[in-house]
This record gives structure tokens, C-alpha cells and sequence, in this order.
């Protein structure tokens, strides 16, 4: 009975919730084996520090220029600015549970990066190979985290609101091109380790199917009969 009910296709607690389960217990499960892995591991910390040193050989100035310019794409301010006009649009069209739901991704990931970073103290790739100096610990890269949690949303968002089905493949496209470019940003540039990025998407991808799986939850209760849900 209770694994007929976790493969129910018409409710949102059957197949819809374990799938979306599934998927959150396999990042969470990969992310806390990274974090561990960067405590311990030191094969980690040499493949880091040689990947780093390799992306520094490669970089020129020019695109050092481009990837600078889109690293900034997830800086705090850009996305506070961009964020909070998501959020008046939202609030305005009254889609209250996309609201809530890109509230609780953007908490749950700064709290999230914030905590590790502290509980873990990282240190940066070393200051002559960084392109620039950042201050606060390296691992996650919140750049990276807040990449994929909040264009990952606007990305889910667009898709179940723009019909034809080849503008939303051009849009899951440029979403995810822009998150793949924002991480690599992080790498050539020299300012997080390959692990860090990895962790960042890993943790990000994790508040980004908590806010799915919200948003999916207030879908279905709302298409239901009352007491069907």
C-alpha cells in the first residue's frame, strides 16, 4: 500500500514527491560527500590546487575581462537588484507561491553559504594567481550556489509560462549556460577552487528543488478538490 501510494501519478505526495525526493536525497548525499572529501581528503586539495594553477596558465586578459564581468551576474547587489524586481513582479501578478517560493531558495541558500563558509574556513586560491582578493572562506562558492538556485527558478518559471516548445528549449538553454559560465567565472579567475563550485552548485541545487518542490506542492493542492490533498 504505502509503495502504491509513493507511485500515485495524480497527487502530488505519490510520484511527483518521490521523485523530487529522490533527486534531493542524491544532491545532498553528493554534497555532504564533497564537504567531507575537502575536510580530509588531501588527493582533493592537490587536484584543486593543480586545477587552479593550470586555468592560471591558460587565462589572458581579455577573457579574464568577460568572465570578470560575468562572475558579476551573481555578486550580491546584482542579485538583490534583480532579485527584488522578480520578486515586486511576482508579488504584483499575484503568484503568491512562486513568491514564497524563491523567498525560502534565496534564505535557505545565503544562510546555507554563510554557515559553511564559516564552519569550514577555506581558505582562497593564493593571492598571486587570484584575479582579484576575496575576504570570506572559499568553500562553497556562493556565487556559484545562488547561480543555480536563483536563475535555475527564474528558469523554471519562464518555461511554465512561455508556450512553444522551442523557446523553452532556448530558454533552459541560456539559463544554464549563464549558471555553467557563472561557476567557470569562480575558476578562471582564480577566486574558489574546482571544489568549491562543485559544492556551490551541489547546495544551491538542493534549495533550488526545496523551492520546486514547494511551488509543485502549491500547485497541486490548488488543482485538487477540497480534501483531496
Amino acid at each position: 500500500m504505502f509503495i502504491k501510494k509513493r507511485l500515485e501519478r495524480n497527487v502530488f505526495t505519490g510520484l511527483p514527491f518521490t521523485i523530487f525526493i529522490i533527486i534531493f536525497l542524491i544532491l545532498l548525499g553528493t554534497f555532504i560527500g564533497i564537504t567531507n572529501s575537502i575536510v580530509n581528503s588531501l588527493p582533493i586539495v592537490k587536484l584543486d590546487n593543480n586545477f587552479s594553477y593550470y586555468l592560471y596558465h591558460l587565462r589572458i586578459p581579455f577573457l579574464a575581462q568577460v568572465f570578470y564581468v560575468i562572475t558579476y551576474f551573481a555578486d550580491q547587489i546584482t542579485i538583490s537588484i534583480i532579485g527584488a524586481i522578480v520578486l515586486l513582479y511576482l508579488y504584483f501578478k499575484k503568484e503568491l507561491a512562486y513568491l514564497y517560493a524563491l523567498i525560502l531558495i534565496f534564505l535557505g541558500t545565503e544562510i546555507s553559504a554563510y554557515l559553511i563558509k564559516v564552519f569550514i574556513n577555506r581558505g582562497r586560491p593564493i593571492a598571486d594567481i587570484a584575479y582579484y582578493i576575496e575576504k570570506s572562506g572559499s568553500f562553497p562558492s556562493g556565487h556559484s550556489a545562488i547561480a543555480i538556485a536563483f536563475y535555475g527558478f527564474v528558469t523554471y518559471y519562464l518555461i511554465h509560462h512561455i508556450s512553444g516548445r522551442n523557446v523553452r528549449h532556448i530558454i533552459l538553454f541560456v539559463g544554464i549556460l549563464l549558471i555553467v559560465l557563472i561557476g567557470f567565472s569562480r575558476l578562471y579567475l582564480d577566486v574558489h577552487f574546482l571544489s568549491d563550485v562543485l559544492g556551490g552548485f551541489l547546495m544551491g541545487g538542493l534549495w533550488l528543488v526545496v523551492g520546486i518542490i514547494f511551488r509543485e506542492r502549491h500547485f497541486y493542492n490548488a488543482s485538487l478538490p477540497k480534501g483531496k490533498n
